[in-house]
């Protein structure tokens, strides 16, 4: 298998992580766990499993100076504790269709950001494949069957951080791949962003509500929340960075959508309109075809790093 199929595989693995989120979050949820407690079970969980994993497979990646560490922890506090805030505050304050198409504006942001970071070429290519994929995140979201919208300027602030978020999660490991190993990067990232939600966590409440919750329900919903949709899922997102670039990837995780609207029809029975699944099928042709169609590299445009 090349390295540009393994790099494309894992972006279609985080897409398929994430939409199916929805799942275990709203369960969580109808327990009354508040975002920001979802978010730390993620954030937590998924540290402590990914830790565990490397000190049995690989315990070098567990060895870091202070400065790499403060880097990590920053990394973690930056990328996924605003990030996931950010989503919550949006969500809660704009329609949630509003705030997914505002989330998905992270392929413009990769793109942006890594022309000045990795000197990564914007391309006429990239450029209209995001916005085919933003056309049909906006589809799928049913904006333009929902009426009259009422936006609120704080979640239109608060969504458009949690892009920039998303973007910084799959940009950042790559920026300090020449001096910190990934795994590296992402343990600690993940422990660092559940020290900084531990400070907006009541845990008296947090530990009631798990004893009202049935044994196992909680503990495949903490396994979907923080081993699938975030261990796996935020490691396959780093990893195919190692082999396509960083725009691809995000691109890529644009079928996030299409799996999340999936998901909702299929084990919550939401109603799907003709515009969803146009949608649906646009952001497909469009993720997925431009791979198909993508033009020839350059020996500069393989450079990964």
């Amino acid at each position: 298998m090349s390295k540009r199929s393994k790099g494309i595989i894992l972006a279609v693995i985080t897409a398929v992580m994430w939409g199916i989120m929805g799942i275990f979050v709203r369960d969580l949820s109808a327990y009354e766990f508040s975002n920001i407690d979802i978010s730390f079970f993620r954030c937590i969980l998924a540290g402590a499993a990914y830790f565990i994993f490397l000190l049995i497979t690989k315990p070098r990646a567990l060895k870091i100076d202070v400065k790499g560490l403060l880097i990590c922890l920053v990394y973690g506090a930056v990328a996924y504790s605003i990030s996931f805030v950010s989503y919550s505050v949006s969500v809660s304050r704009i329609p949630v269709g509003v705030a997914t198409v505002l989330m998905f504006m992270s392929p413009v942001w990769v793109a942006v950001l890594g022309r000045f970071m990795f000197k990564e070429r914007l391309t006429k290519h990239k450029i209209i494949t995001i916005l085919i994929c933003i056309v049909g995140a906006v589809l799928v979201a049913d904006i333009l069957g929902s009426g009259n919208i009422r936006l609120d300027m704080i979640g239109v602030l608060a969504g458009i951080i949690n892009g920039i978020g998303v973007a910084l999660q799959i940009l950042l490991p790559k920026f300090f791949a020449k001096d910190y190993d990934r795994d590296t990067l992402l343990v600690y990232g993940f422990l660092g962003a559940a020290v900084v939600l531990a400070f907006g966590v009541d845990f008296p409440t947090v530990i009631s509500n798990m004893n009202h919750v049935p044994t196992g329900n909680l503990v495949w919903d903490l396994f979907g929340i923080g081993i699938l949709c975030t261990m796996v899922a935020n490691v396959s997102c780093v990893k195919s960075t190692q082999y396509v670039e960083a725009t691809t990837t995000s691109i890529l995780s644009a079928l996030e959508v299409v799996v999340g609207t999936l998901a909702g029809f299929l084990v919550f029975h939401e109603h799907l309109t003709f515009l969803q699944i146009l949608g649906a099928v646009i952001i497909v042709c469009g993720a997925v075809g431009s791979e198909i169609i993508s033009p020839p590299k350059t020996s500069k445009d393989k450079t990964c790093y």
